[in-house]
């Protein structure tokens, strides 16, 4: 008897995650067809442990809020495997490019810049603010 109502949440848990999986790209589509889009420009130089932690938060952000996602990596003289790092993750996505070194006023547009070169970077989204940074909020006494 246990093991058939077992059965039976599992079927109906897989149908519920089905439902939201197909409303979610349906989402997707629409977002799609009205020209929706996250753009974010990262401007980077030596910070190959973070890059591709950023790329991947970006991704996951895209996905929840069912927006197609482009980002820009542009590298300012990176010593490290900053670049190499972002190319092997655009070469897998196409929704990532890897530019020069170029003015900014050619890449903004409607564009969300996050300068990691700045001490404390300007995070965009609340789920990339790290515990300890300014933008942080806390409860004092904690």
């Amino acid at each position: 008897m246990i093991a058939q109502l077992i059965w039976i949440m599992c079927i109906y848990a897989s149908a519920a995650a089905l439902v939201h999986l197909l409303h979610h790209q349906g989402k997707t589509r629409a977002a799609a067809r009205t020209g929706k889009r996250l753009h974010y420009i990262l401007i980077t130089r030596n910070h190959e442990a973070v890059v591709e932690w950023y790329l991947r938060v970006l991704a996951i952000y895209a996905f929840c809020t069912g927006r197609p996602l482009q980002v820009t990596v542009v590298d300012d003289g990176s010593e490290d495997g900053t670049l190499a790092v972002a190319s092997r993750m655009a070469y897998h996505s196409s929704s990532i490019e890897c530019a020069p070194a170029m003015p900014l006023p050619t890449l903004l547009g409607g564009s969300q810049l996050v300068d990691l070169r700045a001490q404390e970077p300007l995070l965009p989204l609340r789920i990339m603010q790290l515990p300890g940074s300014r933008g942080e909020r806390s409860k004092p006494g904690k």
